[in-house]
């Protein structure tokens, strides 16, 4: 997995779930039968080469890292991004997560779900949500990462992603959408 010049161009896709990109290396924390690698965010991202991806997707992965591991695992995103690469992210927005689950409560305890994910699985115990963002929150996270330009984007700006219909289309509301340009 360390040979940079098999991972020139490369466009990873962390936290794949049910939702395989074409074109990508899917990856997931959990052995999954759609995931072309199973990768725990918190200890190996050091194994990707420096400088090799082009792109970097993840949907709703961050906020179920450890708030003290984030900015080690986003600088280490950063590095195995070559030279103008991007890192799009989409996550749990509080602001959105407040405004139309809490607020609205239309959907009973939908915000408590939106805010603290799964938090009584012990089958999977990173299914807990560990962080929740506001745009300038993970803009400071990039920022501090090493990521030279830092802006929102929507789904329909990419037609691969938005295809996915993944909860970054799906909970369109609820979501925070930042993308790191190296």
């Amino acid at each position: 997995m360390t040979d940079p010049a098999a991972w020139r161009g490369v466009k990873l896709h962390l936290g794949c779930g049910a939702h395989r990109l074409e074109g990508w290396i899917n990856v997931d924390g959990q052995p999954n039968p759609r995931a072309d690698l199973t990768l725990d965010l918190h200890a190996d991202l050091g194994a990707l080469p420096a400088g090799g991806c082009s792109w970097i997707y993840a949907s709703h992965v961050i906020e179920h890292l450890y708030p003290d591991k984030l900015p080690e695992v986003l600088a280490h995103l950063c590095r195995a991004l070559e030279p103008g690469g991007r890192l799009t992210l989409a996550t749990t927005d509080l602001i959105g997560i407040f405004e139309h689950r809490f607020l609205e409560a239309d959907e009973g305890n939908a915000w408590e779900a939106a805010l603290f994910g799964e938090v009584g699985s012990t089958d999977h115990p990173m299914a807990a949500h560990r962080n929740c963002f506001t745009y300038d929150k993970l803009a400071d996270l990039l920022a501090a990462a090493g990521f030279a330009r830092i802006r929102p984007w929507r789904t329909e700006q990419y037609p691969e992603i938005h295809a996915l219909d993944d909860f970054a289309r799906s909970c369109t509301l609820v979501s925070c959408f930042a993308e790191g340009i190296k």
